[in-house]
């Protein structure tokens, strides 16, 4: 017998209208033997759509990862920040506290992160 399963398409195009970044972060090419990237990028794209399109509180928790892991493939001075807070195995799904604690890790750190590198400015000597 087949089995079918139906997608509710609202949900998705709320879903992925807050995160603008989507495509770029599950398309990433990270290097080989990077498992802490992969498992980054697979629980990211795991959590967002679990999230729920009629709760804002969720939609801005899950634009808030869109932002995090876009700044992770984008920025190497954040991704040795991420790797050194985050280890492969609390990217799971068994244990609720664990993906409120990863959630929190992330979100503390990208705007702490983003805050730092406003008011860090490289000065330059014009000769």
């Amino acid at each position: 017998m087949i089995q079918t399963q139906t997608i509710d398409i609202e949900h998705v195009r709320k879903v992925l209208q807050n995160c603008p970044h989507f495509d770029k972060i599950v398309n990433y090419e990270y290097p080989y033997g990077d498992t802490l990237s992969k498992k980054l990028i697979d629980w990211y794209r795991e959590l967002i759509f679990s999230a729920n399109g009629d709760n804002e509180k969720q939609l801005m928790l899950i634009n808030a990862l869109d932002r995090s892991l876009y700044l992770y493939i984008k920025d190497n001075k954040y991704k040795r920040g991420i790797r050194k807070i985050i280890t492969d195995e609390e990217l799971t799904f068994e244990d609720k506290n664990l993906i409120k604690d990863v959630i929190k890790k992330l979100i503390e750190f990208t705007s702490s992160y983003e805050k730092k590198e406003v008011l860090e400015f490289n000065t330059t000597k014009w000769l």
